[in-house]
């Protein structure tokens, strides 16, 4: 009789997940839907045409916004279809909706506003493939790594378009170095994620920034220079605003009422410190997670407010970034210390404006240095923003503009230094405490 219950409970939880995976899987299908959507007829087929060229045949290193290279539209429509895309393969392999997949598929849909697009992509995916294959292990255990990976899409577009090369050579020599990317991806970063120990959210674009690194030198040896473009738009902020807050409502709502009209579970997310690994998903459920990942969406839209800042493809791209990774980590009370240590580092510097594209990126950005904030406290939050917003425009030089995710690549290294000290801190001041205490009773 026991075994029988326990095996009705264990079908009665897979049917639930089933479930889940089904609802998980149209939610995300239609917000592919809906960016394509806007990008089919939010202007003319002949500009949608002729942005979608220029996407396709940009270096697309940073700073490239889709929005100003092509149309609005036609990023609307790149950041759509590689978004559906993405969500068709993981559907394909049936995986199982969780915070990783959401984040990893949000990263695409951010990234592709400003760097990734159909033709860099392509070999990323292909390198997972043939590396699960070398490794002997599903694809689909490769898939978000490989998601992740278009962190390193502009290292294609490059060398096909940035190099001069002709495009008889540049094709297939882009193809064969971001398929081996591709491939060297998923063993490096299991690697790499002990170097900050799960207090950067971004493994991935700290691992693509050391592959990127290293690929941007060995170019430099052969007198082959890559420039850190600005190519950013300023006209497109209304447009941006609106289709922001009517996404995040949509999402709070939808996640309101899948959690039967209720705000449980959204205590248990703020309580997480949100450290690698932290799956909202399976802590709470699709509902609750849908409202945290709309209400950091609303925290990061007025930070941009705050910040007088201008909307555009870099700025949107982030702010998707953040709220993907607001099922795997995030959440407003450990990623606002972050973001007020951004604002007022700017604020205090000589160097930087508060409504600059790369401070506000810096800051969204830096929210994947939240599990800094959610275990040791909020003022270590601050500090791991100051120490951030310094870093960040620096190590760019290191890659050059070939990593999408820079603000990946610093958050990494300011985790790597702060959490070692703060342990020892921590580890001194626990050690005094105890010392305190076995004085006192000893007296007593």
């Amino acid at each position: 009789m026991k075994n029988e219950s326990i095996t009705l409970l264990h079908t009665e939880k897979e049917k639930f997940r089933e479930k889940n995976g089904r609802l998980s899987y149209i939610l995300l299908i239609s917000y592919s839907l809906l960016l394509i959507f806007i990008g089919l007829f939010s202007g003319s087929i002949p500009q949608l045409i002729t942005g979608t060229l220029n996407i396709l045949t940009s270096p697309s290193h940073l700073l490239t916004d889709y929005i100003q290279l092509g149309s609005f539209n036609s990023a609307f429509f790149n950041s759509g279809v590689l978004t559906l895309l993405s969500v068709l393969l993981t559907k394909r392999h049936k995986l199982l909706i969780t915070g990783p997949v959401i984040a990893a598929l949000f990263t695409v849909s951010g990234c592709s506003f400003f760097g990734k697009n159909l033709y860099n992509s392509i070999p990323i995916i292909i390198g997972g493939l043939i590396y699960s294959r070398i490794s002997k292990k599903p694809f689909s255990s490769v898939i978000v790594v490989s998601l992740f990976g278009s962190a390193l899409s502009p290292v294609v577009s490059y060398i096909t378009f940035g190099l001069s090369l002709p495009l008889i050579i540049g094709i297939p020599l882009s193809y064969a170095i971001g398929i081996f990317m591709g491939i060297i991806l998923p063993p490096l970063a299991s690697h790499v994620l002990i170097f900050h120990q799960g207090f950067s959210l971004y493994n991935i674009g700290f691992t693509a920034g050391l592959v990127a690194m290293l690929f941007t030198s060995c170019l430099r040896m052969f007198d082959k220079q890559v420039d850190i473009q600005y190519i950013v738009s300023t006209s497109a902020n209304g447009k941006l605003l609106i289709f922001l807050l009517f996404l995040f409502t949509l999402m709070f709502c939808t996640g309101f009422i899948l959690n039967h009209f209720s705000f449980k579970g959204l205590k248990a997310i703020s309580k997480a410190s949100g450290k690698l690994v932290t799956d909202f998903i399976s802590i709470t459920s699709v509902g609750p997670t849908l409202m945290n990942m709309a209400m950091m969406g609303y925290l990061l839209v007025l930070y941009v407010l705050i910040s007088n800042g201008t909307l555009n493809g870099p700025i949107i791209g982030a702010i998707f970034c953040a709220v993907g990774f607001s099922a795997f980590g995030n959440h407003p009370l450990n990623s606002l210390p972050i973001l007020i240590g951004v604002f007022f580092t700017a604020k205090l510097s000589s160097v930087f404006q508060v409504d600059q594209t790369v401070v506000i990126t810096a800051g969204i950005f830096g929210t994947s240095l939240a599990p800094i904030a959610g275990f040791y406290g909020p003022f270590y939050g601050l500090i791991a923003g100051f120490f951030h917003m310094a870093l960040v425009t620096n190590v760019n030089f290191l890659h050059g503009g070939l990593n999408l995710y820079n603000n990946g690549f610093s958050t990494g290294f300011v985790a790597a230094i702060m959490v070692p000290l703060l342990d020892n801190i921590f580890q001194i001041r626990k050690v005094k405490q105890n010392a305190g205490k076995r004085k006192s009773k000893k007296n007593y």
